[in-house]
């Protein structure tokens, strides 16, 4: 009796610990801003800078060559100015442990750095640091479980002597976990294609135990995806194939990313790979993103509309001005004096018009 419950907790944590696969997301900046990472169930970008600092090489490091960003702030943190870099699981939820980076100044760059993160908009650090003439290493612990999408982190600088003084950046690494626990359901295949004005997505099982549903999710560019229909799986079925179909009536024009997200009775889940189909409508096409959005920076995708064809109208009728400016291919920023509160946003072409609904805040 004792010998087979040894058994038992010995096999029960065999399986716990292989579920979890440890990560790591190194940029090294040998002459580039590009990050690896050792895991193929986690995504890494490049470094990005905000607009209001910029690169001045790749001097020497703390090994190798390191990242000089210079025209930080002389006073307190600035917000607009930042070091940015993601990470983005695939097919698995992940967990984040810890952040660090090595760093030094010149002597007129920052004295000190602070680390925040998307997960709750940039609003607090999740530690700071002073920065030497000599390299010196920030270590950060985080604890960020059950991660689904992209999360995002920037370092800040500020109390720079001159807005010339350079920071310098070498051996940025993230450290963490991505749970590796398969559902109980073979998937055979998932495909999607533009039917009319809709994307009809379809997909395939070989057979299910303890499915669950399935959420059907969306995405503009990979950054995010959004459930927005969910379908009960048959549950257990070991000796037939499974169809099921779904329908995106509102598509975006374009090429938009779609995936499934698989459910079991338990709540563990597992992502289907990603598919990205092109919906390209002959009809007038508006899309807003972001609901509600900013008076002062409306983000809107047009097909087959002219921005000047667009329009906004109070719910009273009444026209409103709007300014905009390209943003993309078929992508736009307009803005408004408007006050806040709903409004129609129009397009006209051709006799033809779409519209959408929308809150716009100050």
């Amino acid at each position: 009796m004792h010998f087979r419950l040894f058994i038992s907790v010995f096999f029960l944590f065999r399986f716990t610990a292989q579920a979890q696969t440890p990560f790591t997301a190194a940029w090294d900046f040998e002459g580039n801003t590009n990050g690896s990472v050792n895991s193929p169930n986690v995504s890494v970008s490049s470094v990005g800078l905000s607009g209001s600092v910029n690169q001045a090489g790749f001097p020497a490091g703390a090994s190798g060559t390191s990242i000089s960003i210079r025209l930080w702030t002389t006073g307190g943190l600035n917000t607009n100015k930042y070091v940015e870099f993601s990470i983005t699981p695939q097919n698995y939820r992940c967990a984040i442990t810890s952040v660090s980076f090595a760093c030094n100044r010149s002597p007129q760059g920052p004295t000190q750095v602070a680390l925040r993160s998307s997960q709750d908009g940039f609003s607090g650090n999740l530690g700071s640091g002073s920065v030497g003439e000599n390299f010196g290493t920030q270590n950060y612990s985080v604890s960020f479980s059950g991660l689904e999408n992209t999360v995002t982190f920037r370092i800040y600088a500020y109390s720079a002597m001159d807005d010339l003084g350079t920071l310098r950046i070498d051996n940025l690494r993230i450290n963490g976990t991505v749970m590796v626990i398969p559902l109980p359901v073979e998937l055979t295949y998932f495909r999607g294609q533009a039917v009319d004005r809709q994307v009809e997505l379809s997909w395939e099982t070989a057979w299910e135990k303890n499915a669950a549903h399935f959420d059907v999710q969306r995405s503009r560019e990979l950054k995010e995806f959004i459930t927005f229909q969910s379908l009960a799986a048959a549950g257990d079925v070991s000796d037939e194939r499974t169809h099921y179909t779904a329908m995106d009536a509102s598509p975006v024009p374009g090429v938009m990313y779609y995936r499934l997200r698989q459910v079991d009775r338990d709540g563990q889940f597992m992502y289907s790979k990603i598919i990205a189909v092109y919906y390209n409508s002959e009809e007038p096409q508006l899309w807003v993103f972001g609901n509600p959005a900013s008076r002062h920076g409306i983000q809107v995708r047009l097909r087959h509309i002219a921005p000047s064809e667009v329009r906004l109208f109070s719910f009273s009728g009444q026209s409103l001005p709007l300014q905009w400016q390209p943003s993309g291919t078929d992508d736009y920023i307009f803005q408004t004096i408007a006050p806040a509160g709903w409004y129609w946003l129009v397009g006209e072409h051709q006799g033809k018009r779409v519209s959408q609904k929308m809150w716009l805040t100050d």
